[in-house]
């Protein structure tokens, strides 16, 4: 009759001995060199198991050595295994890590090498991916390259070349919305080139997503501020949504306020000349000239108008017969003329810009066509310089 008793008896005993072992090993003092004996040895789930509980310890959740073997032991588990979220430890154990020890001074005591630290973990970390990322695309597996050089650049954002990068090949892999989401975090991460803001431009363009369109050309204007053609991108916008008169008006209300304001004159021109209002572009392209005589972007213009309209001449004179020599030399007269008032302009973008090869080549062209052969020799020695001929 007394064995239930004893049965029950031994069972409270088996809990409370169970019960106590747990509470001292939860209670001991986790030993970061443990974790870093096992994860030397490749043991994980160890190293994983003394770390985590070293983080919530509170005699070690504070030392920068314990950051550091867990952003080691998770970044060794992301190679390995492929946890999703062990990539997101690590880079935030890092990241701790510094936070605690900016110097890195307790992490090379530890470790005992003096170039084992959070910088170096990083870029082999960073490494590995990006040449994983390499080998996929030139294997032309896109897809697999984009999500690697994202993870090196989550590792290291630092590096603006592996978003950049990611952004290529996700284009190559027909997935347009990673690269709409990838070419932005190029531009976030400091990269200006035109070609990112006129890629995504395009992106906006194809689906009429024109408020969106226009924007992307306003962060472009801003980082590229000599760049004409971002400017006429956007008046075409503004005609595609039949705002043109909206874009004229504003700028005019505009240069009321700043009749001084040689971008605002320029501005107005080029909303003439893409509306082919060819005289009041002109005069306002000339309006800016005055204002600031080394406007480039109003002087290559009206430069550019100039020339265009000797051009006509040109093509008109060369389809004369040979008899009609009155008209020929009518002809040749007003294009002498108009290659005269174009001269002072190509002048005056020579001054500003003079290793500009278009600039020098239509130089050349206006000097040997009005025979001042002395200044279309230097010019000719100075494309020659330029082309290394």
């Amino acid at each position: 009759m007394n064995n239930p008793l004893k049965l029950t008896t031994m069972r409270q005993l088996f809990t409370l001995v169970a019960a106590f072992v747990c509470a001292i090993a939860f209670g001991q003092k986790p030993n970061i060199n443990k974790a870093k004996a096992a994860f030397d040895k490749g043991e994980l789930a160890e190293a994983k198991a003394i770390i985590d509980q070293a983080i919530e310890y509170e005699k070690t959740m504070g030392k920068a050595k314990t950051w550091y073997y867990r952003g080691m032991i998770y970044a060794s588990i992301d190679t390995s295994t492929n946890d999703p979220d062990a990539m997101r430890v690590a880079v935030e154990a890092y990241a701790k890590t510094l936070e605690i020890d900016p110097t890195q001074r307790s992490i090379n005591e530890f470790t005992g090498t003096g170039i084992q630290n959070v910088d170096s973990q990083k870029q082999n970390y960073y490494g590995f991916y990006y040449n994983k990322a390499i080998s996929d695309y030139n294997s032309e597996n896109y897809a697999d390259a984009t999500e690697f050089f994202e993870r090196a650049y989550f590792i290291m954002p630092s590096d603006s070349n592996a978003i950049l990068n990611a952004a290529h090949a996700a284009v190559a892999a027909g997935d347009e919305e990673r690269a709409k989401v990838n070419y932005q975090k190029s531009l976030d991460a400091g990269i200006t080139d035109v070609a990112i803001y006129l890629r995504l431009y395009n992106y906006a363009i194809v689906k009429k997503e024109y408020e969106e369109a226009y924007a992307i050309l306003e962060d472009a204007r801003a980082a590229h501020p000599d760049n004409v053609d971002l400017m006429k991108y956007q008046i075409n916008i503004l005609i595609e949504q039949d705002k043109i008169d909206e874009a004229k008006s504003g700028i005019e209300e505009a240069i009321a306020k700043e009749p001084s304001n040689a971008d605002l004159h320029f501005s107005l021109g080029v909303i003439h000349e893409e509306l082919e209002n060819l005289d009041e572009a002109k005069a306002s392209y000339q309006k800016a000239v005055e204002i600031d005589s080394e406007h480039y972007n109003s002087n290559y213009n009206l430069g550019v108008m100039v020339f265009n309209e000797c051009n006509v001449l040109i093509k008109e004179r060369n389809a004369l017969s040979y008899k009609e020599e009155k008209k020929f030399a009518e002809l040749s007269s007003q294009i002498d003329d108009r290659l005269r008032t174009a001269l002072p302009y190509w002048e005056k973008l020579y001054s500003l810009k003079a290793e500009e090869v278009t600039i020098l080549e239509t130089l050349e062209y206006i000097y040997l066509s009005l025979k001042m052969n002395d200044k279309a020799d230097g010019i000719s020695s100075k494309l020659e310089e330029l082309k290394g001929e």
